[in-house]
């Protein structure tokens, strides 16, 4: 009977790690070799070559380039990879509250079904890379606040600030794991004063970052010797000021005119013509445009989109809320690329890599077709996915035990990651929030392992 007991408190854990295993067999079989876009083929001529091309993060290049090894022409190696850094993280989730209840595993299998896990993970993208990294990051740091007055704490510490440097450098706004690192380490050490917990969180917010820097200088991929690729700043500064123009075509545009008047005035013609506030790709339509915007230099740029913003700042708030309200609401999901299935990129390099297209094969179109029972439904929707992950961290905030506090970091991380979007979005692609949404199904999974408010006590 003892046994028989023994067993049945083990059935919900052994079901959650089954669970777990069959996810990502699915995944890798289902989705088989994985996915590649554009963005994914250019990343991967640069891990193979050690020379940036575009302003994406070194970091990913670096990383698609060492899987390219394995597997050379095929994303599987990575795909097997980036999918069980995620597995692995949730795998560690039980043991941070020492049972499982029985209602976990399901919930767990409803999020290995989403599209943001079943198929997302198999894509080479930054942005599900990145949000697998944050994730692994604050489960090991959720780890290391519950054993803070045990052993085995520093090592879990430094592992930790580990795979929080590395999601730092696959995103530019992946720094923001380091705000909420070092939040949780105050918290976790508030109870010895508020020295140390002010000590603590300089060492999770500075440790991250120095790792990231030093990570950097020694990813194999670089800038082309004498230049650089770090143009993301200029792309935008260009991009709300065509948004400007393209409001008020008059709007006085003095460091524009003194330097190019004539590319000024082409502009104030072509701006309102072309600008949209669904993604800058929209720019590309006209080819005068952009040679007017290519004919400054970045420091003319950053000079006219700050008077700009002096001027009219009611009006850049109002704009940059109209371009969050695409990439956070996708109001029209068809138009911000909800998935990407099959390999596709730019010939010259597909070429270049030894690769083939692959389009529309019957693999893929069943995923397209089960991607399409989610849209327009909570299930792929970005407010549904906030929402939840606000829930989500009241909840843990109400219970409060150590690792509940890590993970409310990871709830407020990925809310803080979607809320800068509004500054910094050029397009409404759905993957640009993905961490929102993993994270959310990350924390639902959570608090589903044990759902109760306050343990029982003797």
């Amino acid at each position: 009977m003892t046994a028989q007991r023994s067993l049945l408190r083990l059935a919900p854990a052994l079901l959650w790690l089954a669970v777990l295993t069959v996810g990502y067999g699915l995944i890798l079989f289902l989705n088989h070799p994985g996915h590649m876009s554009v963005d994914s083929v250019i990343s991967l001529v640069e891990g193979r070559t050690g020379v940036r091309l575009v302003f994406g993060p070194p970091m990913f290049s670096s990383i698609l380039g060492f899987f390219d090894r394995i597997t050379p022409g095929s994303p599987f190696a990575y795909v097997c990879g980036a999918a069980l850094l995620l597995v692995l993280s949730w795998a560690a989730m039980p043991s941070l509250r020492g049972r499982v209840a029985w209602i976990a595993p399901f919930v767990l299998a409803g999020a290995m079904l989403a599209p943001q896990v079943l198929i997302y993970q198999a894509i080479a993208w930054k942005d599900v890379l990145f949000a697998n990294f944050a994730i692994a990051g604050f489960v090991t740091l959720a780890h290391a606040v519950k054993r803070w007055d045990g052993r085995g704490r520093l090592p879990l510490l430094g592992l930790a600030f580990l795979l929080l440097a590395v999601a730092c450098l696959l995103r530019q706004n992946g720094a923001l794991v380091c705000v909420f690192s070092a939040a949780t380490l105050a918290w976790a050490a508030w109870s010895s004063g508020w020295r140390k917990a002010l000590a603590w969180a300089a060492a999770g917010f500075a440790i991250p970052l120095v790792l990231s820097i030093a990570l950097n200088a020694v990813t194999p991929v670089k800038d082309p010797p004498g230049e650089t690729r770090n143009v993301g700043l200029r792309l935008l500064q260009g991009y709300d000021l065509a948004g400007a123009i393209a409001e008020n075509p008059n709007r006085p545009l003095q460091a524009l005119e003194a330097d190019n008047p004539q590319a000024a005035a082409d502009l104030r013609v072509e701006a309102p013509k072309y600008y949209s506030p669904v993604r800058i790709d929209a720019l590309l339509g006209s080819k005068t445009l952009g040679r007017a915007l290519v004919s400054y230099d970045t420091p003319t740029i950053g000079k006219q989109w700050a008077q700009t913003l002096a001027e009219d700042p009611v009006g850049y708030a109002r704009r940059r809320l109209e371009v969050f309200r695409w990439v956070f609401l996708t109001p029209d999901i068809d138009k911000c690329l909800p998935i990407h299935l099959g390999v596709d990129g730019p010939p010259k390099h597909m070429r270049q890599l030894g690769i083939r297209s692959r389009q529309g094969e019957v693999d893929d179109t069943r995923l397209w077709n089960y991607t399409t029972w989610w849209m327009d439904t909570p299930g792929l929707s970005h407010p549904a996915y906030a929402a939840l992950a606000l829930a989500v961290t009241g909840f843990l905030l109400l219970r409060r035990e150590r690792a509940d506090i890590a993970m409310a970091g990871l709830m407020l991380t990925a809310l803080s990651f979607a809320a800068s979007f509004y500054v910094i979005s050029l397009a409404c692609d759905y993957r640009y929030l993905y961490f929102l949404d993993l994270a959310a199904l990350t924390g639902l999974a959570y608090v589903a392992l044990d759902p109760r408010i306050r343990r029982r006590t003797a």
